[in-house]
């Protein structure tokens, strides 16, 4: 299969870590910068010391998108957990947007604590959120990052990059249903990719208007490995996220029976 060369430039560009704690302090002030300064989802005086928090982040996987270049944290995405062994058992959606649900069986509240997860705080930094031609941002001047054309090609690819790490923490802890609340462009995006999600509920205000949809592990997995750019993304992100000798990957088990 041969290699896009845009996915080979992102790669190359941008660099995706578990974050430490001091790393976990960027990823808090990031969500404030998106979150919010610029979109003013959450209010600045619940967010003291210019960090957006909650209580879903002690139980949460979490990756950091840095910009290997400039040193710019470029975006973030989490991974929450919920299951017996941790202190909230309800996934953010089911918490704010319980009454939303259609009558489905992929439904959170109607899977095993234990294999579910929810897909939250997907951040990208407002420098790098922008269409080719456009030097300024709400948050800044892209111009600061003093980046080649080459690389502004690649921004585009940031949260798509983000879904594919989600899903690949998603793999790593074993978790074989995601949901997310999504703008339904969103949803598109990734469709139009190769990766199918399925809406589960109506549209609501959280955070803009947003729909929550459904990941299926296997079905994500088998999606991404027929789509030669998502297939790149996917293991630069696998790669990045898991223990240097990972086992027993479905991923692997994927392109294997292929």
């Amino acid at each position: 299969m041969q290699d896009d060369p845009l996915i080979t430039a992102f790669c190359r560009y941008f660099s995706l870590v578990k974050p430490d704690k001091e790393q976990l302090e960027a990823v808090y002030r990031l969500r404030y910068e998106v979150y919010c300064r610029e979109f003013r989802y959450e209010s600045p005086e619940n967010c003291p010391g210019e960090r957006e928090i909650d209580e879903y982040d002690a139980q949460s996987s979490h990756c950091l998108l840095e910009h290997v270049v400039s040193g710019t944290h470029a975006g973030c995405v989490r991974v929450v957990h919920v299951d017996a062994r941790q202190k909230i058992h309800e996934l953010p959606m089911e918490r704010h947007c319980d009454n939303c649900f259609y009558e489905t069986e992929y439904r959170p509240d109607r899977l095993e604590r234990d294999a579910i997860c929810e897909v939250s705080r997907l951040a990208v930094n407002g420098l790098f959120r922008r269409r080719l031609g456009e030097s300024v941002t709400p948050v800044g001047d892209l111009h600061l990052l003093n980046v080649p054309l080459e690389q502004a090609r690649t921004f585009p690819l940031l949260a798509l990059s983000l879904f594919m790490s989600a899903v690949a923490m998603m793999e790593i802890q074993g978790r074989s249903h995601a949901f997310a609340m999504m703008e339904p462009s969103l949803a598109r995006i990734l469709r139009r990719h190769g990766l199918k999600v399925k809406q589960i509920g109506t549209l609501q205000n959280y955070h803009g208007r947003r729909a929550p949809f459904h990941i299926s592990l296997l079905t994500a997995l088998s999606g991404i490995h027929r789509s030669p750019s998502l297939s790149q993304l996917y293991a630069h992100s696998y790669a990045n996220l898991s223990d240097p000798h990972p086992s027993d990957s479905l991923w692997d088990a994927i392109a294997s029976a292929a």
